[in-house]
């Protein structure tokens, strides 16, 4: 089903339906909108537009993203306001680890950062993946899985789109997007991130990202070394034990 064919249950079009529930939720203090420079947040900063809503939108700045979004963003987007919630990334890797797709810390700090006490505008859709199938359009984020606290309100406006979706509204609208996806990347943003597919292309396109990456696990190797391969956490030895960053990093980059 394209954006322009009314929804089954509610009689409107996609895009009609989406500006509705952003104005049906708009708070009095205005939307705080999550602005990546992917496809997805220039169609839900375009909607807000639309809806005629009071909102300020956000980019939290990932030290990982190719230096095509932040070209993009500053040329076609700058009124967005530069969030750096993620200083000090590098040194958190070696602390935390390299990220992997059940212990996402990265996530934390780059793309869910910012928006605390706001109602927070985002791009997530059910198609994206099985982490996202159960989401609904509108929910609070709890402060901490103990707590009863909510943190901050999410509104997904295009939770039911697809991809085609997406595609079809930049067109018929006329909305810039950037460079990357012309050059065959199905998703823009952290490089080498645990959900991404496309490590090849990005290895080969991005490679001073990828060689930070690979510091960033010769330094975690070292610290290892340096402790007897003991995890200082447990008191424990490592499950696995790795020679060098090189080996670290190519057992990580296989595991995507």
């Amino acid at each position: 089903m394209g954006i322009k064919q009314p929804d089954m249950f509610h009689g409107m079009v996609k895009d009609e339906l989406a500006i509705e529930l952003i104005r049906a939720y708009e708070p009095p203090d205005g939307y705080y909108v999550a602005f990546s420079g992917g496809k997805d947040s220039v169609v839900i900063l375009d909607l807000v537009k639309r809806a005629g809503v009071k909102y300020d939108a956000h980019y939290c700045v990932s030290p990982i993203d190719p230096p095509e979004i932040y070209k993009f963003i500053k040329e076609h987007y700058p009124e967005v306001i530069w969030d750096y919630h993620a200083r000090g990334f590098w040194k958190l890797v070696v602390i935390n680890g390299l990220p992997l797709r059940n212990r996402r810390w990265c996530c934390r700090i780059i793309k869910e950062a910012g928006g605390e006490g706001r109602t927070v505008v985002v791009g997530n859709r059910r198609a994206e993946g099985a982490n996202r199938r159960n989401q609904n359009c509108f929910e609070g984020v709890k402060k901490s899985k103990k707590s009863t606290a909510i943190k901050k309100y999410l509104l997904r406006p295009i939770i039911d789109w697809t991809s085609g979706d997406i595609w079809e509204y930049i067109a018929s609208n006329n909305l810039p997007y950037c460079s990357l996806y012309d050059e065959g990347m199905e998703r823009v943003g952290c490089v080498l991130c645990p959900f991404k597919r496309n490590l090849k292309q990005e290895t080969e396109r991005f490679p001073k990202i990828v060689n930070n990456w690979k510091l960033a696990a010769d330094r975690i190797v070292a610290e290892r070394l340096s402790r007897g391969n003991i995890n200082k956490k447990t008191g424990k030895p490592y499950d696995k034990i790795y020679q060098s960053g090189g080996d670290l990093f190519n057992w990580w980059k296989n595991l995507k």
